[in-house]
Parts: structure tokens; C-alpha cells; sequence
């Protein structure tokens, strides 16, 4: 028995005849992830007709399974047809909707130009107006304004001048004042010069003094010493007297 293998791309059927004493057997190869990957073509000798029967069995259950999936995705075509079909037509909606808005926009932008332009116009003559009353009052208030600068200035001048004179007379005083500080800081000198010789003349009498007066002390202690004497002495004296008889 000879074997050979074709891999061919998917959904790809060949019928070959090697000989009139050679069958043909196909069938699927899977791959990794169980889908079907290529067609498998294997040569076997003569006298196999289970395994053309199998290859058959197995071709026509294919084939039903192709005629499913043919038929599901005839539904599903015709339902994605039925949806397109709503789909226009709701497109078909929208458009005439939006062409309709737009219509009415562009009306409604129409007027509102056509408004706006003559309520520009209005707007302008009334600005217009104001501002010429506004400029006219202006200038009134800046003619006002001017006097009332000119009058300041002069003000300010006037002030500028009384300030020169007060500072004339701060400056005459502040020496006066300088000149009287001087003054009064040598006197204060002279005075303090005074008070230090006063202060060391009273300090010399205070000592003359005290020691005139523990001078005064001892002679007072003596001369009451002195007294004590004599007043004994006279006792004794007035005690003799009378102890003598008289004549």
C-alpha cells in the first residue's frame, strides 16, 4: 500500500484518480485550537470501501453542516438587510428633519441679522447721542476740574510760601535755642563746679565741727569730773562746820 499526503486550504475538495485501482480518502486536519486548518488527501489501495465510505459519510455531513451555516447566514443576512433597510430609512428621517432645522435656522439666522442690523442702526444713533451729551458734559466738568487745579495751585503756593516763612522762623529759633542751650550747659558746668567746692567745704566743716565737738565733750566730761570734786569737797566742808561747836 502506497500513502501521500496533500495539505490543501480549508473548505478545498479534490477528487483525484491515481489509477482505476487506486480510492481517495479526505479529510479534515485540525489544528492546535480545533479549527479546521487544511484538507487531507490520503492515497489507499484498492479494495478499501469502508474507508470511501467513511471519507463519504464524513463529506456529506460537511456538506449538511455547510448547507446550516449557508442557511443561518442567509437569515442573518436577510435580517441585516431588514435592519439596513430601517436603517435608511431612518437616515432618510434624520436628513429631512435636519434639512428642515436647518431651513428654520437659516430663517431664524435671516431675522435676526435683518433685527440686528437695524437695531444697530438704532443703537448707533442713540450712541451717537449719548455720546455727545456724554461729551459735552465732560467738557463742562473738565473746565470745572481746571478751575478747581488753578485754585489749588495757587493754594499750594501760598501754603509753600507760609511753610518758607515757618521754616525761617524754626530755623532762627532752633539756633536761638542752640545758642541759649550752650549757654545754659556752660552755666550748668559753672554750676556743678560750685557745688563740688560747696560740697567739699561742708565736708570740711562737718569734720572741724565734729571734732570740735568731741573736743567740747571731753572738756564738759573734765569740768563735770572737776564739779563732782568740788561738790564733795564742800560736803566735807559743811560736815566739819557742823561738827565744830560754836562760840
Amino acid at each position: 500500500m502506497r500513502w501521500r499526503r496533500h495539505h490543501l486550504q480549508p473548505a478545498t475538495v479534490i477528487y483525484r484518480w491515481l489509477t482505476h485501482d487506486w480510492l481517495v480518502s479526505i479529510d479534515r486536519v485540525r489544528d492546535e485550537e480545533g479549527e479546521p486548518d487544511e484538507v487531507e488527501i490520503v492515497e489507499v489501495g484498492e479494495g478499501d470501501v469502508a474507508l470511501l465510505l467513511a471519507a463519504l459519510k464524513r463529506l456529506n455531513n460537511g456538506v449538511y453542516a455547510l448547507k446550516v451555516t449557508l442557511d443561518f447566514l442567509n437569515t442573518r443576512v436577510g435580517t441585516l438587510q431588514g435592519q439596513i433597510k430601517e436603517l435608511e430609512e431612518a437616515l432618510k428621517s434624520h436628513l429631512e428633519a435636519f434639512q428642515a432645522e436647518n431651513s428654520r435656522l437659516a430663517e431664524s439666522v435671516n431675522r435676526v441679522s435683518r433685527e440686528f442690523k437695524e437695531g444697530t442702526d438704532t443703537l448707533t444713533k442713540n450712541v451717537q447721542l449719548s455720546l455727545d451729551m456724554f461729551l459735552e458734559k465732560l467738557s463742562g466738568e473738565l473746565t470745572r476740574l481746571e478751575d478747581t487745579l488753578s485754585t489749588i495751585t495757587q493754594d499750594v503756593s501760598a501754603v509753600m510760601s507760609k511753610l518758607k516763612e515757618v521754616e525761617l522762623v524754626s530755623t532762627d529759633a532752633a539756633t536761638a535755642v542752640k545758642s541759649d542751650v550752650n549757654s545754659l550747659r556752660g552755666s550748668m558746668s559753672n554750676v556743678e563746679l560750685a557745688l563740688n567746692e560747696l560740697s567739699q567745704r561742708v565736708t570740711r566743716l562737718e569734720e572741724s565741727q565734729l571734732a570740735a565737738l568731741r573736743q567740747y565733750s571731753l572738756e564738759l566730761q573734765e569740768v563735770s569730773l572737776k564739779l563732782t570734786q568740788v561738790n564733795q569737797l564742800l560736803q566735807k566742808l559743811l560736815e566739819k562746820e557742823s561738827k565744830e561747836p560754836t562760840g
